[in-house]
């Protein structure tokens, strides 16, 4: 991979991740029409989200360590209450510990908030029901939404990133509406996200494994329509990211065998890690002023439109058996300089 490829990758990464419009299927997207090797970019894209995630702790390095401390001491206090109730019986025990969101402070409210959130990503280790039939590169079968997430990834169809990211956009549409007619109504929003919201949420994230589902849109939005607050949605939206993308890409790190490693290379890996922190701060900034603003309706149609054309061209992909730049190299008379096999034999319309 040269440098100016893991620039641009980084570039698309830090952006893309936390503006709604989908990082997996924006760099997917470009490792599809760059034409690059998909086994090395799997293993460059998954360490362009450490990148990301040290964005979100740059910005958000109070918060996350004011939740550390408050999490320390909710197990103390729930540490004390096992004490005293065996110390003091039933009948004088005056608990500390409580799930009770209206007796709890903010940091707190949040802590617990996150854990029932990060709990919900078992949904992409569940089977499938009934399986979908498909197998990856690897020759393994796909069978949890984890695995759909990497085979749509790794695949050579961009229609599934497409419709994808018209998913985006409906979700972002639809979020912005609410929040319009809830700010001319006498119903106010709430200021933290409840256990109820959490839960949706994490299921939400679960589903924007998808490459073109983005998932600071999806759960900002869902944080959105189940009555949050548009800010304190968002940056819920960021601070529960951080255990599920950590545990998941930590996880990939050391499944990788001797053959993902060997297609590790060290200079622009770490050039990209760092690009992808420094425009992912910049990207965090943008979106919150888009929040606040009432903006997110303008990425809803920017994702409708973009997903529109990779639907069509990857239809028009699967139509003439040529992919990615070779694609276009022929659409403007260009000749293909390695035949490719003919369109993805599971590819149904």
């Amino acid at each position: 991979m040269s440098i100016l490829e893991a620039i641009l990758q980084g570039i698309v990464q830090g952006l893309t991740e936390f503006l709604p419009v989908s990082s997996s299927g924006h760099v997917s997207l470009v490792q599809h029409f760059l034409g690059v090797d998909l086994e090395g970019a799997q293993t460059f894209t998954l360490f362009l989200h450490f990148g990301t995630l040290l964005a979100v702790f740059l910005v958000y390095r109070k918060l996350i360590w004011d939740l550390i401390c408050e999490g320390c001491r909710a197990i103390a206090d729930l540490f004390l209450d096992i004490v005293d109730l065996f110390r003091k019986g039933k009948g004088k025990f005056k608990p500390r510990f409580t799930l009770k969101m209206d007796r709890i402070n903010d940091d707190r409210r949040m802590v617990f908030a996150v854990i029932l959130a990060s709990a919900c990503a078992i949904l992409l280790f569940l089977p499938l029901f009934g399986g979908l039939g498909l197998t990856d590169t690897a020759g393994e079968e796909v069978k949890t939404l984890a695995d759909v997430s990497g085979y749509t990834s790794e695949d050579r169809d961009i229609v599934v990133e497409g419709i994808c990211l018209l998913g985006t956009g409906v979700l972002l549409l639809a979020a912005t509406s609410i929040a319009n007619r809830r700010r001319n109504s006498a119903v106010k929003a709430r200021g933290y996200v409840d256990y109820k919201t959490a839960a949706v949420m994490g299921v939400g994230q679960c589903f924007a494994a998808m490459p073109g589902l983005s998932r600071s849109g999806t759960t900002t939005t869902l944080g959105m329509i189940c009555g949050t607050e548009k800010n304190a949605a968002l940056q819920f939206s960021f601070i529960m990211s951080i255990p599920a993308v950590l545990a998941a890409n930590v996880l990939e790190v050391v499944k990788m065998d001797s053959a993902g490693w060997a297609e590790f290379e060290a200079v622009p890996t770490i050039l990209g890690i760092v690009v992808a922190a420094v425009s992912g701060v910049l990207a965090i900034a943008g979106l919150k002023w888009i929040v606040s603003n009432d903006k997110l309706n303008y990425f809803g149609y920017y994702c409708l439109v973009v997903g529109a054309i990779i639907v069509a061209i990857g239809i028009a992909e699967h139509a003439s058996g040529v992919y990615g730049a070779d694609f276009f190299r022929v659409l403007f008379g260009g000749e293909v300089a390695q035949p490719v096999a003919g369109p993805n034999p599971n590819f149904q319309l």
